[in-house]
């Protein structure tokens, strides 16, 4: 490994150690989980209704199929996983899968500041797809406040649940 592969690790570690501990502090973790109870789970099955159905109309503009439109979209950000899946399918689509993917969490970086001021801060939540849980929980957690970063944190652990799910199957490479 090389070192700036090292320094990035621990500087991930640190960041997610830090939003870990800024959302155990605030103390309302368990009652706000109390009080939302199942319904935490809409806004990660939202945000994967949302995404499959734009991916479908992208079909429809694009020059792909709508089963190969539909599975580059199900990677939902998580480029490392869905294109390696997507490798005994097509290279092209694989290919175009990791960019979608990277893109994703690209724009769920500089688009988590607007979409939680001026839509809201739940909807801030579905922006990155999977990287909710990681890359984006920091983000995510100042821009709105550390319960909001829960729901994050669930959105994207059930994103990412559903990639190893819904990509080969929508592919129809199970």
């Amino acid at each position: 490994m090389v070192i700036s592969e090292k320094v990035l690790i621990v500087g991930l570690c640190v960041l997610m150690l830090s939003v870990g501990l800024d959302i155990g502090m605030q103390g309302t973790v368990v009652a706000n989980f109390k009080k939302v109870g199942w319904r935490i789970l809409v806004i990660p099955f939202a945000a994967i209704a949302g995404t499959l159905a734009a991916c479908a109309a992208a079909a429809l503009f694009l020059p792909l199929s709508f089963r190969e439109s539909m599975a580059v979209g199900a990677g939902f950000g998580w480029y490392s996983l869905a294109p390696l899946i997507l490798i005994r399918y097509s290279s092209q689509i694989s290919a175009l899968s990791f960019i979608h993917n990277i893109l994703r969490e690209l724009f769920g970086i500089i688009l988590i500041p607007a979409v939680a001021k001026k839509i809201g801060y739940v909807e801030a939540c579905a922006v990155p797809g999977a990287a909710a849980m990681d890359v984006c929980l920091p983000i995510v957690e100042k821009e709105t406040n550390a319960d909001i970063a829960v729901y994050s944190f669930v959105t994207g652990v059930i994103m990412s649940i559903a990639v190893p799910v819904l990509v080969p199957l929508i592919a129809g490479i199970l």
